[in-house]
């Protein structure tokens, strides 16, 4: 500004104040015409999240979960809505007898990363520290809002309120099984199915060519026997001679 700046130094104050504000309004006019709407940021998300899991760098992820109880309502949405959002495919095969549920997620890495930090980590299986919960992660409060509008209810009931007459299970868990590469789909969706006892749910799984899936589960059970009443079959005298070995059964009680 050389001597002007010397004689009225107000007067150029005020100029580089000026210039100040134009390049701020102008950044911010620019960044509001870059701003996308919902629905493109919906989609951009969702792009975000989609994976090529045919590309064999990239190959098929799977995980297995084992659930003591997949009853709650806000579990059973946010489990659903998760694989949705990931494009997992798989499933919840819950068993009356005895009482647990496998949990079944193919996906792309990234989307099995997410989807086991969420199964292990950020859900909320006994209900600790439901209520008031708070999140600074822009996809899980995203993620919330869409739970609350697909909860029985619908939009603008919230989770919170949906689940005060339904009450968590204190003693509720959920373990990763195991973790690994799949060689194609055997899902094409997400879904959920019941089975009154560990044969019928192991048919449904047997159709679907991964029978072993169920047959892992319940050997991850077994080493909780006293809470799931699981015992080793093939201990006894067989007369298959040890065909039946690592193979579960419900003890009878």
């Amino acid at each position: 500004l050389g001597d002007e700046a010397t004689l009225n130094p107000s007067q150029m104050e005020q100029k580089v104040m000026e210039q100040i504000n134009a390049r701020k309004l102008k950044h911010e006019r620019m960044n509001e015409e870059r701003k996308l709407s919902k629905e493109q940021r919906s989609e951009k998300r969702k792009r975000k999240l989609a994976e090529d899991t045919s590309n064999s760098f990239v190959g098929l992820h799977v995980a297995l979960f084992l659930v003591k109880d997949m009853s709650h309502t806000y579990h059973r949405t946010k489990v659903d809505l998760n694989a949705q959002q990931n494009g997992i495919t798989g499933g919840v095969l819950e068993c009356s007898c005895p009482k647990l549920a496998l949990v079944i997620a193919e996906g792309g890495p990234k989307a099995i990363k997410r989807y086991v930090r969420l199964m292990t980590v950020r859900m909320k299986w006994r209900g600790e520290n439901f209520h008031g919960e708070s999140d600074d992660d822009d996809d899980d409060i995203q993620e919330e809002e869409e739970v609350a509008q697909v909860l029985p209810g619908g939009e603008g009931t919230t989770s919170t309120t949906t689940t005060k007459t339904q009450k968590f299970n204190p003693n509720n868990s959920c373990e990763l099984v195991w973790a690994g590469m799949g060689t194609k789909r055997m899902f094409h969706n997400f879904s959920f199915q019941s089975c009154a006892t560990s044969e019928a749910a192991r048919k449904v799984l047997e159709a679907r060519g991964v029978a072993h899936f169920w047959d892992q589960v319940l050997v991850h059970a077994s080493g909780r026997a006293e809470e799931f009443h699981f015992k080793l079959g093939g201990d006894d005298d067989d007369d298959d001679g040890g065909e039946k070995r690592g193979m579960m059964e419900v003890s009878e009680e």
